[in-house]
């Protein structure tokens, strides 16, 4: 996992404004186990915690019927009947108790919509349900949660009360969350629960519309949770996940070169509701075009705990001594395939940023990710990263990267170049393949590599912005 923090510096009269990022990483490998080593103090109560999230791109994206998907705050009313949300039904909101729902406008600033709005993306258009990347980027925003957190232990609880509603195709089938319940081990995995209501729809019947039992469902599973002083950011558990689905219901295909930079799934339990909502299919990769969307979005936690002492006042910088570099090994048959950040020093500096007119652009490079594959049969592997939005309401679509083959081994090639969003597209918080390598490659060892190109509207305001880039393996 990497965390890149950018400071935009104010102007002076007769100076230049800069645009200065560090870039600090820490290895995470989905289903292996990081650790950390930093003292800290034991299980203290925090109050105020707020968490955010998007649930997924397809969540904000364009329907082919209905106009978009969207979030509301609030557990909706009984429409009746499968059909279109309007205006007038009262059932849309952006505020309900603790629950807000907000997206982005084109500066990276949140904000909460309004009704002619919530099918826009950052830039004012309307979201197209041809293209996986046209998408708002709505989350939705629980306030207040009360809990404990040890960060020496690793573990945390923290509970919400409060409620959102997830609506797909304009109203034709939604959903709610009501009191979600996030838990921390020690192991840095963790779940969000919740409990689910709705009302049962089919696609292929338009005359079903019955209401649900409520049913506890895991809304996301979490894996290398890092529980800083004042919170974490970590993208939960979609990628390589597989689900079952019923017989005669649509499915999920085979991992194939195609669709490994985004085949998975949300938690089985929630697919298993969705099959009653009719969405189901919109959860897991089932090979339609909308699978790219689909994948979960980065989940933001914030909270207020007493710090942790280690002998100088605090853990120092963020995501620093306080992290350890881990090799994951992962056996299959003869040989072994690892990977790793190379080298001991995690810090990446991007340049002062250059006024280019229409934006700011700061580069810089990712430190190298070393890759080895020496098992028996050669299996396809690949690397792929994803990064949320920056604290203080910046895009994290305005990352992007160009990635490249260091060293050339284990059969490996660079994945395609992401553009910076500045413009259009989603940047970096789509996933998106740092490199990979086919079935029946050759055996060795590959350096994998990207340019960074930070590009930020000239209206940025002056302070500091951090998000954090994770890096997933899948063979």
């Amino acid at each position: 996992m990497y965390r890149i923090t950018a400071r935009r510096t104010g102007a002076r009269a007769n100076t230049r404004r800069t645009l200065t990022g560090v870039v600090v990483g820490a290895l995470a490998v989905s289903g292996l186990i990081a650790g950390t080593g930093s003292a800290s103090a034991a299980s203290v109560q925090v109050s105020g915690a707020s968490f955010a999230w998007g649930l997924s791109g397809e969540q904000g994206g364009g329907a082919f019927f209905g106009g978009c998907n969207f979030l509301s705050a609030g557990k909706a009313g009984d429409t009746g009947s499968s059909r279109l949300w309007t205006q007038s039904d009262g059932f849309y909101a952006t505020h309900d108790g603790d629950v807000s729902v907000e997206k982005p406008d084109s500066a990276g600033a949140w904000s909460e919509p309004t009704w002619a709005t919530k099918c826009q993306d950052p830039n004012g258009a309307a979201v197209s349900a041809g293209s996986t990347s046209s998408l708002t980027r709505n989350r939705v925003v629980f306030h207040n949660g009360t809990g404990t957190v040890d960060r020496s232990a690793g573990t945390a609880t923290i509970h919400w009360e409060g409620s959102f509603t997830s609506v797909f195709y304009g109203g034709l089938t939604y959903w709610s969350a009501t009191d979600p319940t996030l838990t921390v081990k020690a192991d840095g995995t963790g779940t969000l629960t919740a409990t689910a209501t709705g009302y049962g729809a089919d696609m292929n019947d338009p005359g079903k519309w019955v209401p649900l039992p409520a049913t506890t469902v895991t809304l996301a599973n979490l894996s290398h949770v890092e529980l800083g002083e004042s919170g974490f950011t970590v993208t939960p558990d979609y990628l390589g996940v597989s689900v079952s689905v019923p017989s005669g219901t649509t499915g999920q295909p085979a991992k194939s070169a195609s669709n490994e930079a985004y085949w998975g799934a949300f938690p089985q339990s929630f697919v298993d509701f969705q099959q009653l909502t009719g969405q189901s299919s919109y959860w897991f990769t089932s090979g339609g075009a909308r699978d790219a969307a689909k994948p979960a979005t980065p989940l933001s936690v914030a909270y207020t705990a007493a710090a942790g002492g280690d002998g100088d006042g605090g853990d120092g910088p963020a995501a620093s001594e306080g992290e350890q570099t881990i090799t994951a090994t992962v056996p299959e048959q003869a040989g072994e395939f690892t990977w790793t950040i190379d080298g001991s020093d995690h810090a990446v500096t991007l340049t002062d940023a250059v006024n280019k007119g229409a934006y700011l652009q700061s580069t810089g490079d990712l430190k190298p990710v070393k890759v080895t594959d020496t098992r028996a049969g050669a299996p396809a592997w690949s690397v792929s990263g994803q990064t949320g939005d920056f604290t203080g309401g910046l895009s994290g679509k305005y990352l992007g990267w160009t990635p490249s083959v260091v060293t050339g081994g284990a059969g490996a090639h660079a994945g395609a170049a992401v553009a910076s969003g500045i413009d259009s597209g989603a940047g970096l918080t789509g996933s998106a393949v740092l490199g990979s390598a086919d079935a029946g490659h050759a055996k060795g060892t590959a350096t994998l590599g990207a340019a960074l190109d930070l590009r930020l509207p000239t209206t940025t305001e002056s302070g500091t912005y951090t998000t954090t880039l994770t890096l997933t393996a899948l063979s």
